[in-house]
């Protein structure tokens, strides 16, 4: 009897119950924390790279003159300044155009900066075809996308590697062209 009597007093004691319950839930709180973390980061270093490849196709979009290799380098190195990350990174700027009789999009010229992205060539294209616009025969646009690795602060997540993909039609010239030459260019070594 008092067994019994002294498990039911046990039963019904509810000192202590608080700092059991704590150290039940505060793993998943510590957890849920770092995971909101984590989530926000992503989303803040996925935004920053697209809003990179925005700029940096705007910018093109603007380009009256040759884009060049040192052109190139200077606007990969911008990459690096806006999306602030010390991750590997990488740019492709690529022109295409709309060929009518063919039926098909054509690689004007492409070039690659950072590791890891290949140059396009026309044949890929196809790929892309569904996330291309609908072009005018002869038209011409840029592609610009970007490639930024991103390692979690937590591991909560696996590290990845945002990619942002813009199509921007050239504002003041009908086409982007590219020249090897970073001085003394002509129509001879450009491409366009």
């Amino acid at each position: 009897m008092r067994l019994r009597h002294r498990l039911l007093r046990f039963a019904r004691d509810d000192r202590g119950s608080m700092a059991v319950e704590a150290m039940l839930i505060l793993p998943i709180l510590v957890w849920a924390y770092l995971a909101t973390f984590v989530f926000f980061d992503g989303y803040r270093a996925q935004s920053i790279n697209t809003k990179t490849a925005y700029t940096i196709g705007d910018i093109l979009s603007r380009e009256t003159n040759w884009v060049t290799p040192a052109y190139l380098d200077s606007l990969f190195a911008l990459q690096q300044v806006l999306t602030q990350s010390d991750q590997p990174r990488s740019m492709r700027i690529t022109v295409i155009r709309w060929n009518a009789t063919a039926r098909r999009y054509e690689v004007v010229w492409s070039r690659v900066r950072g590791s890891g992205a290949q140059q396009l060539v026309t044949n890929d294209l196809a790929k892309l075809a569904p996330f291309l616009p609908v072009m005018p025969a002869g038209e011409s646009a840029i592609l610009t996308e970007t490639w930024v690795d991103y390692r979690p602060p937590a591991s909560i997540i696996a590290p990845f590697t945002f990619r942002d993909f813009v199509v921007t039609r050239p504002r003041f010239a009908s086409q982007l062209c590219w020249n090897d030459r970073n001085t003394g260019g002509t129509m001879a070594t450009g491409i366009c």
